[in-house]
């Protein structure tokens, strides 16, 4: 006989009870789900969520100019009154 078969030879189906431990566990389980949707039910009540202003865009705190470039700072080419420093011009070192 292997392992296995010992084992379950010798549980019997009718005396074997999951017991304290185990109902602890789902009680404890169960009460921290009802704190957890309570809390969670305070946070939406929170929300301020007006429909108004859904559909607009957000503002972005500079003025639109009618030469400003579509895409974002990042991708656009440098204008003419933005130089960046050439190589050959030497750059300044503070000494300490």
């Amino acid at each position: 006989m292997t392992a296995t078969s010992l084992l379950t030879a010798e549980i019997d189906p009718n005396t074997v009870k999951p017991g304290w431990v185990a109902l602890l566990i789902v009680l404890a389980l169960g009460a921290a789900t009802v704190l957890l949707w309570r809390n969670m039910g305070k946070q939406l009540k929170r929300i301020n969520v007006d429909g108004d202003g859904a559909d607009d865009l957000a503002p972005s705190g500079d003025p639109a100019t009618p030469d400003s470039p579509e895409s974002p700072a990042g991708d656009a080419a440098p204008t003419t009154s933005e130089q960046t420093p050439t190589p050959s011009e030497p750059k300044e070192h503070s000494e300490h």
